[in-house]
């Protein structure tokens, strides 16, 4: 009985800890959106044409870029490790990597073009900028956060 109580509360505080990451995305991909509007300026009607198009990009990207790193992890960790790749496995993975780069500009290259039917050019360029700074700001934060957790 112990135990299945004991399971019941980690399963519990698992689904809690789930929860409360999830809630954490969303909060700083409202603040993102929050900042990115408002660096940009964008008015109602531009925010509800570019918001769907940025979000559909960035998540193509995203994706791209998670599944060819664990797709290069994998294939390391199933060769027993870098040591154990021979220097052809090398080769291919670099190409591999390479190519799903040219798909990530491919994606970058489309965003740009749906975008610029939305906004400006000037709005596009302040958009990388606001993307660099925004990243910034939460790094700092986290790192303000870490360094006060550690005191």
């Amino acid at each position: 009985m112990k135990k299945i109580i004991t399971l019941f509360m980690l399963f519990v505080l698992s689904i809690n800890l789930l929860q409360a990451q999830q809630l954490q995305r969303q909060r700083i991909k409202a603040l993102k959106t929050s900042y990115i509007t408002d660096a940009l300026n964008l008015s109602p009607k531009e925010a509800e044409q570019f918001w769907p198009v940025y979000n559909l990009y960035t998540y193509k990207i995203k994706k791209l870029k998670i599944d060819s790193e664990l797709k290069i992890q994998r294939q390391i960790r199933l060769a027993g490790g870098i040591d154990y790749i021979s220097e052809e496995q090398a080769k291919n993975l670099i190409s591999n990597s390479l190519k799903n780069e040219q798909k990530v500009t491919n994606a970058k290259i489309s965003m740009v073009k749906e975008l610029s039917s939305i906004i400006s050019a000037k709005k596009i360029i302040l958009l990388k900028k606001a993307e660099r700074n925004f990243n910034r700001r939460m790094l700092q934060e986290l790192g303000k956060r870490r360094r006060m957790q550690g005191q």
